[in-house]
């Protein structure tokens, strides 16, 4: 298997844990007190925009021509990055 084609999957896996961590994230904004419901769903929503980026980014990943693959892939990490730190920072005590 190729290096690009093992780190579309990686990628692609680690998209889907992402967005199961954002459902979990949803479930506990349901449990949590009112006034901090609105600060879940902003931060959620906030989420959500980002990860479309960074699907979208990851499709053009996927169908890049090898020349233009590194640059979407510098790309992609950046989205992945930022989505990371969002939700550190949400999930954090």
């Amino acid at each position: 298997m190729s290096l690009r084609k093992t780190y579309e999957e990686k990628m692609q896996a680690q998209l889907h844990e992402l967005k199961a961590e954002i459902h979990e994230l949803k479930e506990k904004a349901e449990q949590a007190e009112t006034n901090l419901q609105l600060e879940y769903y902003t931060l959620i929503d906030e989420l959500h925009l980002k990860l479309e980026t960074a699907e979208q980014k990851f499709e053009l990943l996927k169908q890049a021509k090898d020349e233009k693959w590194e640059e979407f892939k510098a790309e992609l990490e950046l989205s992945w990055n930022s989505l990371r730190e969002l939700i550190k920072a949400i999930t954090s005590p």
